[in-house]
């Protein structure tokens, strides 16, 4: 064969791999806010015919609603809370016959995988897909901000802590069976889930730091139109009911600061509402918001705190009773001197009111805070991601 026909084979091969699908299978949980952001952070660098991402309840819902080619999978464990905390106690007695459904759940991934014909899986916040991906022989990359699990039992009691241990273990064992370990987070030092991260090695060394996965691009989001030129608070509280008294200290405080306009994101009503403070409900998207606050006061969830310091605003943390999760969160972005931490044990008026004026005040914060924006930007995680995991997806098919 000449050389030049042997050239042009070469080329027809090439563009025939151009054609293979390079699926990815995400299996994400909808246990929390930042799974499904991720999800959607990531798949806005992808082809949506390369992907396919598996949930359930409002990751379901909310991912569909934007047009993200979803398929509904069976939830994995119900998690229990008492008073806005985890109980681990109350989880494993809910949870008794996972044991028994586990292998019908893994099949359930298996089929999935396999009629989506993707070549690489994601799992974010579940183990099925982990799994499923290993009987299929499929690389696996796991996406978490925590791989160290045994610190949520420690305040139990000696029965709970005792199967915590083997608990860690198994997730130890399921972390370590996946090709990567991806952290949406910054490199340390500078990273904020840094005490909820394993120091065993098997996981260290499959572990990669890519940055935050926000479901925004930051320059692209608008400003809010505001009349006032009065310094702007906002404040993300949901509707918990464990956050009521976050959201009364925050009415009273606003009485006590009339120069100052709040924005307050929450199911939670009232009859006396001060005139410098707007009761917004919870909208799907409040990145506008976060873009024009000057401060944010919102709970120490990790997607929450990528997205404040994406936006490079500094912001006053008060996490939820008994989350260790959040408290160590809490406790880094303190530390990096971000943010003012309030603890429910301390939380006054007082002391918000002095926090407020504190951060309003010293301008560390805000430079701070802005250094993790420009972080941000130059890390560029869901384009950094999209391109680790379409490479996975292609590694089968260059055989």
């Amino acid at each position: 064969m000449k050389f030049k026909e042997k050239i042009t084979q070469i080329k027809r091969l090439f563009k025939k791999r151009e054609h293979l699908a390079n699926k990815i299978y995400f299996s994400i949980s909808s246990e929390g806010y930042g799974h499904s952001s991720r999800a959607i952070a990531i798949s806005q660098e992808l082809d949506k015919k390369n992907y396919l991402i598996a949930t359930y309840g409002y990751a379901l819902e909310r991912l569909k609603a934007k047009g993200i080619p979803c398929h509904k999978v069976s939830q994995e464990l119900k998690f229990v809370g008492h008073d806005g905390a985890f109980d681990v106690g109350k989880t494993i007695v809910q949870n008794q016959g996972w044991v028994m459904k586990f292998n019908k759940m893994v099949d359930e991934e298996v089929d999935i995988i396999k009629k989506s014909g993707a070549s690489c899986v994601v799992a974010d916040g579940r183990m099925n897909p982990v799994i499923a991906a290993e009987k299929l022989k499929l690389p696996c990359v796991t996406i978490t901000n925590q791989s160290a699990f045994y610190p949520f039992f420690q305040q139990d009691n000696w029965l709970v802590k005792l199967l915590g241990v083997s608990f860690d273990s198994w997730m130890r064992m399921y972390l370590s069976s996946t090709e990567e370990i991806l952290i949406p987070d910054f490199e340390p030092p500078y990273t904020i889930c840094l005490p909820n991260l394993s120091h065993n090695r098997k996981i260290m060394k499959r572990t990669r730091f890519v940055g935050p996965l926000v479901s925004f691009d930051c320059d692209k989001v608008p400003l809010i139109t505001r009349e006032s030129t009065n310094p702007y608070i906002v404040v993300s509280l949901g509707g918990h009911a464990y956050r009521k008294p976050l959201f009364d200290c925050i009415l009273e405080v606003a009485k006590k600061l009339p120069n100052i306009d709040f924005d307050i994101f929450t199911f939670f009503e009232t009859d006396e509402k001060p005139r410098n403070v707007n009761l917004q409900g919870m909208l799907p998207d409040i990145s506008s918001y976060l873009k024009t606050a000057d401060i944010i006061i919102a709970q120490a969830g990790h997607s929450t705190a990528m997205e404040i310091l994406s936006f490079g605003k500094p912001s006053i943390i008060v996490p939820d009773l008994n989350q260790i999760e959040q408290e160590n969160n809490a406790g880094r972005m303190a530390e990096l001197e971000v943010s003012e931490v309030i603890t429910h044990d301390v939380l006054t008026v007082h002391k918000m009111f002095d926090c407020i004026q504190k951060v309003m005040k010293n301008e560390k914060y805000k430079k701070n805070a802005e250094f993790f924006a420009t972080m941000s930007k130059e890390m560029n995680a869901k384009k950094r991601v999209a391109d680790i995991l379409s490479e996975y997806a292609m590694r089968l098919h260059r055989y």
